[in-house]
């Protein structure tokens, strides 16, 4: 690992939000008071979700014959998933969800009442992305990029290496800082070919004619990553808040460098750094989650100059990985990449989505100016969508 530039003192990376800086209105609590400022804001969502009334000569008029359409007939799988497509593609078009009808009103008169885990995944982001000043500033730099990608997999015991089970018996955010634990991400290829099925259909669906949804890309990609070892000289050409991080962090780097399998063009060469993860167990489906943090920062320097990675007992091109992925994308927001990663004689399946960097930022500038913002319904989506496949996968009555 080459030496970081010494300093007279060490800078941690801040966990949490300083003073002076709001809370946005979604870190409230149900009952909590609310700001003069942020109760203007919450009173204008509320008429953002309120549907505008019908025009004069659309309204019905009493005696008519017109018949009110019928509601779209669901499939099985929209039914095991438990909410339709409409409901899910709608998350960005509310700033706030679902506002509460009826029964589901609590006592409160609130009209949202927010996911536990969900705002757990919020609070992860925002203290992590978005109130860290060092990640801020890093990503100013256009040459450094934000991920927050989501994984599928297993939480698992390394002294059992077997899937952690305990007293819980539905989804939950673990503090595995306090257990002997790992995530793999991996799937069997049984589940590749369900999920690779699944996820064509809902193309198919979303590009047909008259569809009432958004529709969704696709696009099968093959790549190859080359690994090189970071040494000091490449270190040294990175920006400085960029190795103040990496430094704080120690171990090895390296640079993968992408290329496209069929035309060997050069797509990328970076270091993806780690902020931070979340493991959330879900222990009624095939899968638990791990939401992380990452910075790809690009490599300023020529690939040329860099050491090849080899670890013991590999060779050089053992060390490659090939990369069968295909990707689908839908509302500007969010992609799924279905993967297969063959490297020398083993094979993996894995499958992640990844919300989309930019209007993430965009939406948690807004939320910092205390303006209507999209950011929790941004994190409420891609926590749907990770609900959404692995029921799919798990299938009714697991």
């Amino acid at each position: 690992m080459p030496t970081p530039p010494k300093t007279t003192h060490t800078q941690q990376m801040p966990h949490k939000r300083k003073r002076h800086d709001p809370k946005p209105i979604w870190a409230y609590r149900e009952g909590e008071e609310l700001p003069p400022e942020l109760k203007q804001q919450q009173q204008e969502q509320r008429q953002q979700t309120r549907p505008p009334p019908l025009p004069v000569q659309a309204q019905a008029q009493p005696g008519s014959q017109a018949q009110p359409r019928p509601p779209p007939r669901p499939t099985p799988i929209v039914e095991r998933n438990g909410h339709p497509p409409s409901e899910t593609d709608a998350s960005l078009q509310l700033p706030s969800g679902h506002e509460l009808q009826g029964f589901e009103r609590p006592v409160s008169d609130a009209p949202q009442v927010y996911n536990d885990v969900s705002h757990k995944v919020c609070v992860f982001v925002w203290d992590n992305a978005v109130a860290n000043e060092l990640v801020r500033t890093a990503i100013a730099d256009p040459k450094v990029q934000l991920e927050v990608e989501a994984r599928w997999g297993q939480i698992v015991e390394r002294t059992t290496d077997r899937r952690i089970r305990g007293m819980w018996d539905n989804e939950c955010v673990l503090k595995t800082e306090n257990l002997d634990v790992k995530f793999e991400s991996t799937m069997t290829v049984q589940q590749h070919k369900r999920m690779n099925l699944y996820l064509n259909s809902q193309v198919q669906m979303s590009q047909a004619p008259g569809a009432a949804r958004p529709a969704i890309g696709y696009q099968h990609t093959y790549e190859t990553d080359i690994f090189y070892e970071l040494d000091q000289q490449g270190f040294s050409s990175l920006n400085p808040i960029v190795q103040r991080l990496i430094g704080q962090t120690g171990g090895r780097q390296r640079v993968r460098l992408t290329r496209d399998k069929n035309t060997g063009e050069v797509l990328r060469a970076i270091i993806k750094h780690r902020i931070a993860n979340l493991e959330i167990s879900s222990p009624n489906t095939e899968w638990d989650y791990r939401i992380g943090i990452n910075l790809e920062i690009e490599f300023p320097g020529p690939i040329e100059s860099l050491q090849l990675a080899v670890e013991p007992g590999k060779t050089a091109e053992s060390m490659q990985r090939q990369k069968d992925r295909m990707s689908y994308s839908w509302l500007g927001a969010y992609q799924v990449d279905l993967t297969q990663v063959t490297q020398g004689a083993s094979k993996n399946h894995e499958l992640e989505l990844e919300l989309d960097a930019g209007v993430l930022v965009r939406e948690a500038h807004k939320a910092r100016r205390k303006e209507v913002s999209k950011f929790e319904s941004l994190v409420n989506g891609m926590m749907n969508n990770l609900r959404v496949l692995s029921r799919e996968i798990t299938g009714p009555g697991a």
